[in-house]
């Protein structure tokens, strides 16, 4: 039996009189079982004591939404870093509605990113002048291929890990030395241009890199260069833009670039990695 038919017997037997469980058996046993249950008779009975015969549906509608994604959305770019269980606490809903309205409005969750400095807006706008001028200069003449990059990198050569092996029933594990808190590492400078590795070089213990290290460096990658790339070597002056310029530019080595080397310095590639262009 449809719900149609069902619902015009459910008022007949309510115009008669017959209380709500008796309808259920007698429809149940005219109809068969299951044709009506206490829970739907008892609803419609409710609805015709308050004289609404009505045997159509109620409108439902959808139930209106506790979260707006436009605020949603001001709330999430005015602080990125907030949690779903701090905007819920915002709208009185639960996190995983948070996540949904977000996924909606396209937002993805993501983490942040280190940089090595947070520049200024001046420190921003030389930059962008002095790259400018190269990206310039670069379209009267290349200058990719007389770049040659330096950086420093601390390298653990201490780290083993321990492995599975392979061992008879019965037999002991072999035992192997805990690795120390504080591992051994070394740092390692590189330098290279386009075409590759040009020379690398390991900081011996006990020492720090300073202008006499860096000078080194300097005359051992010029004399790589004269038989990897010779032709770098005859063309004009170099320029030079370091990771740190008070160290690497100040006193002894700016005079070893200047007259030396006859190199210049690179601006706009401060805070960033060595640079040198042949």
């Amino acid at each position: 039996m449809n719900k149609a038919k069902l619902r015009v017997v459910l008022k007949y037997e309510f115009r008669r009189g017959t209380s709500a469980s008796l309808t259920v058996k007698e429809v149940n046993h005219v109809f068969g079982e299951e044709t009506a249950d206490k829970m739907t008779v008892g609803r419609w009975f409710g609805r015709f004591r308050s004289e609404d015969f009505s045997l159509e549906d109620r409108p439902h509608g959808r139930p209106k939404l506790k979260v707006d994604n436009e605020v949603l959305k001001t709330l999430v770019e005015s602080d990125p870093s907030q949690t779903t269980v701090q905007l819920s606490r915002h709208f009185g809903v639960s996190p995983r509605t948070i996540t949904e309205h977000l996924h909606d409005l396209g937002k993805v969750r993501k983490l942040e990113k280190w940089v090595p400095h947070s520049l200024g807006a001046l420190q921003k706008e030389f930059r962008f002048m002095a790259f400018l001028c190269h990206l310039i200069r670069n379209k009267k003449e290349s200058i990719s291929d007389r770049i040659i990059t330096c950086d420093e990198k601390w390298i653990l050569y201490n780290n083993r890990k321990r492995k599975r092996q392979w061992l008879d029933e019965g037999e002991e594990l072999q035992e192997i030395p805990k690795p120390e808190l504080h591992q051994k590492k070394v740092m390692v400078a590189v330098w290279w241009s386009s075409r590759g590795l040009v020379h690398y070089d390991s900081l011996p213990p006990g020492k720090t890199i300073n202008a006499g290290y860096y000078c080194l460096e300097l005359e051992t990658v010029m004399k790589k260069l004269a038989v990897q790339q010779p032709k770098l070597i005859n063309r004009l002056p170099a320029w030079v833009a370091p990771e740190y310029p008070d160290r690497f530019l100040g006193g002894r080595t700016h005079l070893f670039l200047r007259i030396n080397l006859v190199w210049r310095t690179l601006e706009g590639y401060r805070a960033s990695r060595s640079c040198t262009i042949l």
